[in-house]
């Protein structure tokens, strides 16, 4: 294994983390990168040192590229700050989980799971789903369960391969002709060539579970009085590359969302009544976290327009939690107000005054929420505080 050394003094400190996270894009010889404060090391094989820095150059002429006055509004703004709370467990808990079979690592980025983690995972899925009820009562809602692939062309004109081709993964299969097949039964994947008989993919991998909803409104008319809500949920698949973290970050993983489609003051308010959901798992929980203001990780060449776009509108927001074994916040769940972006590509429009409707999204990472909070409590219910017992009892048998 090679490594390439690369200080990030050219990298403003805003684009730090989103730089590093890229680097796993920049080469398919790229096998892990390790940061250690503003140095980073790139390990890799396969390729020389020249490739790997004229890659490494090209991705920092991507993120440096320089809009007016971007500097002074892409800064990240925190909302809510409960950092400053201890918290009952401070160990890293993952090896443990790992030795305990709590999770059992399938491939890289996906896990099998059992035990309080199975538990705590279930305890999140019922308490966002009942929340759809208590947080909107006045809404018809409709549970909308939808499948895994999702076909080329909605991504196409969704324009998620503008904004997000780095996370992109396919479905395909092997050319419908019977001596590619017999082939392939007969010496399987280790006969490399046999990839070459793979059909161009006519369907993705869901990258969130919003996705299908916006397409399956195609052509709607919106009255004033009934704006639409779906409680959307299912697995999830990005490729994260290097940057697969524990349960942290993950290529498959599950996502349980509501999605509003309606006026603008319609969308914007019922994501924010559906922080209140936040703000009650950090008043029970005790939890060590923050609320800041984001922007998506987009692809590096499209990365400075969409993120001043997003943050100047105030389109997203974050729900970030400590992992105490890593000193890390990760995003357990995000608020996304996403205005006409796919009403317009979908026709979706009101019915009183015919204009586009806006769209927003609340979504919850599942294995993420999960994990935080067993950082932060520990395996061991006994020592959990009574008050976090009692909530997940509810839904839960501990």
């Amino acid at each position: 294994m090679n490594t390439y050394n690369y200080t990030l003094e050219a990298i403003p400190e805003s684009d730090r983390v989103f730089f590093t996270d890229m680097l796993s894009y920049i080469s398919e010889y790229v096998k892990e990168i390790r940061r250690n404060g503003d140095s980073v090391k790139i390990l890799y094989e396969g390729t020389d040192e020249a490739s790997i820095k004229n890659s490494v150059e090209e991705l920092v002429g991507m993120i440096n590229v320089k809009l007016k006055k971007m500097d002074d509004k892409v800064k990240i703004k925190t909302l809510v700050d409960h950092t400053d709370r201890s918290v009952l467990n401070n160990a890293d808990i993952f090896a443990d989980m790992l030795d305990k079979k709590i999770i059992t690592k399938i491939s890289s980025g996906a896990y099998a799971y059992s035990g309080i983690y199975l538990k705590v995972f279930k305890y999140f899925c019922r308490k966002v789903e009942e929340q759809a009820d208590v947080l909107f009562p006045e809404l018809e809602k409709t549970d909308f369960q939808v499948p895994v692939l999702t076909p080329v062309a909605d991504y196409e004109e969704g324009k998620y391969f503008e904004t997000f081709p780095h996370h992109i993964m396919f479905q395909t299969t092997m050319k419908n002709d019977l001596s590619v097949i017999d082939r392939f039964a007969k010496n399987g994947a280790k006969d490399a060539s046999i990839f070459n008989e793979i059909k161009a993919p006519a369907n993705v991998l869901r990258t969130a579970a919003c996705v299908p909803v916006y397409p399956s409104l195609r052509d709607s008319s919106i009255p004033d009085k009934a704006p639409v809500c779906v409680k959307v949920s299912g697995k999830c698949f990005r490729n994260e590359g290097a940057n697969v973290t524990e349960l942290a970050r993950l290529n498959e993983f599950y996502m349980k969302e509501y999605v509003f489609v309606g006026t603008p003051e319609q969308s914007k308010n019922y994501i924010e009544k559906a922080t209140a959901l936040w703000e009650f798992w950090i008043d029970v929980f005790g939890l060590n976290c923050k609320i800041e203001t984001a922007n998506d990780s987009f692809f590096a060449s499209n990365y400075k327009k969409l993120q001043l776009f997003q943050i100047i509108g105030d389109s997203k927001r974050e729900f970030k939690c400590l992992i105490p074994g890593s000193g890390s916040y990760i995003s357990c769940s995000s608020a996304n107000f996403h205005r006409t972006h796919f009403t317009k590509v979908y026709n979706i429009r009101t019915a009183e005054t015919d204009a586009y409707c806006h769209s927003s999204c609340f979504a919850f990472g599942i294995e993420r929420l999960a994990y935080a909070l067993l950082s932060q409590k520990g395996l061991d219910i006994s020592k959990w505080d009574e008050q976090t017992r009692a909530e997940i009892s509810k839904y839960i048998d501990l």
